[in-house]
């Protein structure tokens, strides 16, 4: 028979999932009506509760909480009967309970969730059409991307814009050496699928885990709303070769990336959910017939103790066959395209490198292209046995040291995960954070102008970040 107190001594400490369902057996088990019990001769009937059958005798427990134990033959026909029912109840009741125990301690060791959590469905995608006025242009585009639909920033695009892209793609995927592609991108698979596949493993490492479920650790919220979100969409939109130059060609680089964009939706929808203000970001400030610039919200005239608008931010944006661009990628658009398209057309095809595509797009190339050589072979030695790992406990030892020098880096990510839910985000609800002003594509250096301004003191002590470079404000590329 177990103690009633052994219940209260599991709540006085942390407990898992494992120790909760114990506890409440326990605690059901004590709440058992008593029965009444004859003697053979009918003189006598007592009420106890029977906790077990033991050599043909029957264990009872007293109101006084003590246990007696009477054999079967001293009993009437009836409480004879009543044993064998209650015996085999009991035999049912602790064969449901181990089992449940057993699903129970198996949920809690191992690597995720299974069947793993999948988000609720983006809200549906509605592509840009042409003619909208710079407000519509500017409302729509927010609002697809704060839905999660990347297609947008593709669809917002004039359509000889599009089928340029759409051509260039095409040949760099026919002069890529599709070895070295595929093998960064199935290396890149490899790492969400860890994330995704081994969470639970990850969250209770010790170096990152806060010891007590009930309480999980700003690691553990960082991991939860940006890190598992981020790895769930890369892994649903690269599975089954996604990304091979094959399947970006046999689509077309417009079909593909649409669809692309569909599967990954209800995973960025989530990151946005998280990380953005359902608010609309910029606006609109002055426009003519076909040109307009656009501010970021309250970038005006402001009230006393209210921040100041921010500087410098202003983009201009231009309409291109019905549809509104910035200004600097209609001006270096078609340059683009054609410098890209003559360094393509004089390589080989299927034997370009990712250092010889990245050949002349700017400074950072030689870094980018010698990450680009030596990253799958970084990524191979780490990820190799934490794959092969078979249990929590070794998981934690393979990544012990990986963890323990990169520790410093996701208190950054759990400290960036509170400011973003707490300001309403700052990346994919705003038009140029996510949108054109990101896409330069190589296309020139960005305006720096001031980029080098300070943040200024409130009168409330809180710090106005508007100022020109601060955070994250767009440059009219």
């Amino acid at each position: 028979m177990f103690d009633r107190q052994v219940f209260f001594r599991l709540l006085s400490r942390p407990f898992s999932s494992l120790s909760l369902a114990i506890g409440l057996a326990i605690c059901a088990q004590t709440q058992l009506p008593a029965e009444n019990w004859t003697s053979l001769v009918g003189n006598r009937t007592i009420q106890a509760q029977m906790v077990g059958l033991w050599d043909d005798n029957v264990i009872l427990l007293m109101s006084n909480g003590r246990k007696v134990s009477v054999p079967m033959r001293s009993l009437v026909a009836e409480s004879r009967i009543q044993a064998e029912e209650i015996a085999e109840r009991l035999k049912s009741q602790r064969q449901a309970l181990s089992d449940e125990l057993r699903q129970v301690a198996s949920a809690e060791s191992a690597p995720a969730p299974d069947p793993l959590p999948t988000p609720p469905a983006a809200p549906a995608y509605t592509p840009l059409a042409a003619g909208l006025s710079a407000d519509e242009a500017v409302s729509q585009i927010q609002q697809q991307l704060r839905d999660g639909h990347l297609a947008v920033i593709f669809d917002a695009l004039p359509p000889s814009y599009r089928s340029d892209l759409d051509q260039l793609v095409d040949l760099a995927m026919q002069k890529v050496d599709p070895n070295e592609w595929n093998q960064g991108n199935q290396q890149l698979y490899r790492l969400a699928d860890l994330l995704v596949t081994r969470q639970n493993w990850i969250k209770s490492h010790p170096r990152l885990s806060s010891g007590d479920p009930s309480s999980p650790s700003a690691f553990s919220e960082a991991f939860d709303e940006l890190l598992l979100p981020l790895a769930n969409m890369i892994r649903v939109g690269m599975a089954d070769n996604a990304f091979s130059p094959e399947s970006i060609r046999g689509q077309g680089f417009t079909a593909w990336f649409r669809e692309r964009s569909s599967v990954m939706a209800p995973y960025l929808h989530q990151l946005t959910g998280s990380f953005t203000s359902s608010e609309a970001r910029w606006e609109v400030g002055s426009f003519k017939e076909d040109s307009a610039m656009i501010q970021p919200v309250g970038s005006g005239a402001t009230q006393p103790g209210q921040r100041r608008g921010n500087r410098g931010g202003s983009i201009e944006i231009v309409k291109v066959d019905g549809y509104w661009i910035p200004k600097g990628v209609s001006e270096r658009f078609p340059d683009w395209i054609k410098e890209q398209t003559e360094k393509l057309n004089g390589m080989s095809d299927g034997e370009a490198t990712m250092a010889s595509l990245n050949t002349g797009a700017g400074a950072a190339n030689p870094m980018v292209a010698g990450m680009a050589t030596q990253a799958p072979q970084m990524l191979d030695s780490f990820l190799a046995p934490l794959e092969s790992a078979n249990s929590a406990t070794a998981f934690h030892e393979a990544s012990e040291q990986t963890i323990a020098a990169i520790q410093p880096m996701f208190s950054m990510v759990s400290a960036f995960a509170k400011m973003g839910a707490s300001r309403g985000g700052n990346g994919m609800g705003g038009y140029g954070n996510s949108g054109y002003d990101d896409m330069n594509m190589g296309m020139g250096p960005p305006d720096y102008g001031e980029n080098y301004g300070e943040p200024m003191m409130m009168e409330d002590g809180s710090m106005d970040q508007s100022g020109p470079g601060y955070g994250m404000q767009p440059t009219n590329q």
